[in-house]
């Protein structure tokens, strides 16, 4: 699909541009600088794990690594 879409910078429609195939990125023919729309970004979730170690596992974890 092609997207009409204003340069925040320079304010310049910038027309016909495929926003999925560069995830969002695109270079303004007037001025030619970079931006990216986050509408059209595709994110990946990470998962986060937190660790639940006790302050002396820590404190080992750090002697045995020289820290």
């Amino acid at each position: 699909m092609k997207y009409d879409i204003r340069c925040p910078i320079c304010g310049a429609v910038n027309r016909g541009l495929y926003l999925e195939e560069t995830d969002g990125w695109m270079e303004c023919e007037k001025c030619g600088n970079v931006t990216q729309h986050t509408e059209h970004r595709q994110t990946v979730l990470i998962p986060l794990f937190i660790g639940s170690q006790s302050r002396i596992d820590n404190q080992t974890d750090r002697l045995a690594a020289g820290i």
